[in-house]
């Protein structure tokens, strides 16, 4: 006897069906458009960070209006990008898809191989999703969907 993969009693599983190759490149348009402005403002991010690194090493911002004021837009910035941020990956999950933590552009797509749980993975680079891991891997351990591995050609 052969039984859906389902967990009813996780609130937070996915409702979204499984993603084919073929369903998952239909929806790169949009998936490219929220994972260049999830980099984008990683990058941001990363820059305000050190840039308040930088400055609370310096002995003269404690009592210093300007650097006062100077941190003040640095951290409402940095708070800013960082809703911001987690409105894109709110965006994605919402379409069933999951950006890699942290953010190195990759997103996963949940699928069923061979009746278990695994994920297609597409990157920046990639025109079409035709990679995919193991649950929990990185993208650097994917593998090129074979011809016969998702019941369609790895070219659709």
């Amino acid at each position: 006897m052969v039984r859906a993969i389902s967990n009813d009693n996780d609130p937070t599983a996915d409702v979204r069906s499984e993603f084919t190759p073929t369903s998952a490149t239909a929806m790169l348009p949009l998936v490219r458009r929220i994972a260049a402005d999830m980099l984008q403002l990683s990058r941001s991010i990363a820059a305000q960070q050190e840039q308040l690194r930088e400055i609370d090493r310096l002995p003269e911002t404690i009592e210093h209006a300007d650097y006062q004021e100077e941190l003040s837009d640095i951290r409402g910035s940095l708070a800013e990008d960082e809703k911001r941020l987690d409105d894109c990956q709110r965006e994605l999950i919402a379409l069933g898809v999951q950006a890699h933590v942290p953010f190195d552009g990759a997103v996963d797509f949940p699928s069923i191989l061979n009746r278990r749980r695994v994920q297609l993975c597409w990157m920046p680079d990639d025109e079409r999703v035709e990679y995919w891991h193991e649950l929990g891997q990185a993208p650097r351990d994917r593998q090129k969907i074979g011809k016969q591995q998702f019941g369609v050609s790895s070219h659709n």
